[in-house]
């Protein structure tokens, strides 16, 4: 009878896991798809193409300006994809105006930004969904307005007590206003609120706790909005320009976004170290793209289905 009782947790967790799995393999047919006529399907993927064309192109035209010398760059389309090949702009990019340790910050504020907005937010949609708090809805509500409030709102307040603390141009004060967020809160809470109550509760009687559940009931069940979580927080984090630019002041404490632009108004005139530059700086964030692209489309949606 006894390990009947504690088996039970596990077939249910196992349940939901296939009941999770079936729901994101399942497809149903689109009757839109079977009205469509070859006219329509052929102007709507010359619309994907041009679309494409417009996305990609800056992409490509960075990529080969960073190997391209200057006058190459601005003698036109067919020089610049057909000039001479420069690999020294990688080199002088990294040596110039400290690169390489604002990268280091880049990857300290990166990690810290997103892992403190990671545990905070997981906490606070447990607490919501699963804790004995009256009204969740309208404390999930108050979470949520500052993001109806534009940022550069808040930036006044948050450099004036940062200044107070003295972590003004320090590698802290870039990433401790941001160690939460609201959007990442409601993320985990949509799909903590669908998660089967049952579970929790057959767990409590087999003692389980509740830190417990969290990392080894709930969050394995919900590894794509976490990665969802983490991957959208990493881009945020990494991309950021305004504030660590407004709170620090010494080129070895800023972050890579802007160094980079430092680094464009000092060599203006040299495009090929400007864009080698800039390929540096955005390399990161398109790995994360590309290999979450499926964490993040699964994640987003995640909590809608039931």
């Amino acid at each position: 009878m006894m390990s009947r009782t504690s088996d039970t947790p596990n077939k249910r967790v196992n349940r939901v896991r296939r009941q999770k799995r079936s729901q994101t393999t399942q497809t149903t047919p689109n009757p839109s798809s079977q009205l469509r006529s070859p006219l329509m399907t052929a102007l709507i993927w010359v619309w994907l193409l041009i679309a494409c064309i417009f996305i990609i192109f800056p992409v490509v035209y960075a990529f080969v300006g960073s190997v391209r010398s200057t006058a190459d760059i601005q003698a036109g389309i067919q020089t610049l994809f057909f000039g001479d090949f420069v690999g020294s702009n990688y080199p002088r990019a990294w040596e110039q105006s400290q690169v390489g340790q604002q990268l280091v910050n880049s990857l300290i504020v990166t990690v810290c930004q997103t892992g403190g907005q990671f545990i905070t937010s997981v906490l606070a949609a447990f607490a919501l969904a699963f804790g004995r708090i009256p009204m969740p809805g309208k404390i999930l509500g108050f979470f949520l307005i500052p993001m109806m409030i534009p940022s550069e709102v808040s930036v006044i307040g948050n450099y004036l007590t940062v200044s107070e603390m003295g972590l003004y141009d320090t590698v802290i004060a870039i990433f401790l206003p941001y160690v939460a967020s609201s959007f990442t809160i409601f993320l985990f809470y949509q799909a903590f609120k669908q998660f089967p109550k049952e579970i929790y509760e057959a767990t409590k009687l087999e003692g389980v706790s509740r830190i417990r559940f969290l990392f080894t009931f709930l969050l394995p069940l919900n590894r794509s909005v976490c990665m969802t979580a983490l991957v959208t927080g990493a881009i945020a984090a990494w991309n950021g320009y305004m504030w660590p630019l407004l709170i620090t002041q010494s080129p070895s404490v800023r972050t890579i976004q802007p160094g980079i632009k430092a680094l464009a108004d000092e060599t203006a005139v040299d495009t090929g170290l400007v864009l080698a530059g800039l390929l540096i700086a955005a390399l990161p964030t398109i790995i994360l793209v590309i290999f979450g692209q499926k964490y993040l489309s699964r994640g987003l949606t995640e909590g809608a289905v039931k």
